[in-house]
């Protein structure tokens, strides 16, 4: 009973986010009807700079959604399920000296790049780019040896 009531309430949750999406995309093309192809592109844009910046604001609350999901659940089986908490737990802790491992690759060299003197070409968030495209590379090197794995796996049993 309590199962089904919590099915039938992340399908009505479910709904209602798609019925904003799909307003949202609707209001979108809407104003898109309005803006004249002639007009230089930043006349352009600011004809359709309200609309962006709800997109923009229903896609930082869709965000924040999943974060919330994706660190609330964990956290209620854990409670729930102390065992497989602990295998959760464990595999936090690998995520985290992943990124701490990539951290330690990324490298703060400032670019010396012709005709750029932008305030990105700093030593933080250079270490910090070179800490997400290693910590990619890791992770999805990962899922593809998890893939292998269990392709694998399957045929011995």
């Amino acid at each position: 009973m309590k199962q089904n009531v919590l099915m039938r309430i992340g399908q009505v949750f479910f709904y209602a986010l798609m019925a904003v999406c799909v307003v949202l995309i609707v209001i979108f093309y809407l104003n898109t009807g309005n803006i004249n192809p002639d007009d230089p592109k930043i006349k352009q844009m600011s004809d359709l700079g309200p609309i962006l910046n709800y997109l923009l604001v229903w896609a930082y609350i869709l965000v924040g959604i999943a974060i919330v999901f994706s660190i609330g659940f964990p956290l209620f089986n854990m409670a729930s399920n102390p065992k497989k908490g602990l295998k959760t737990l464990i595999s936090v802790v690998l995520l985290a000296v992943v990124f701490f491992v990539a951290y330690q690759l990324g490298d703060d060299t400032i670019l010396q790049i012709a005709g750029y003197n932008g305030k990105d070409n700093v030593a933080s968030t250079l270490k910090l780019t070179d800490m997400g495209i290693y910590a990619m590379y890791a992770l999805i090197a990962g899922s593809i040896l998890a893939v292998l794995y269990s392709s694998i796996s399957k045929l011995f049993k």
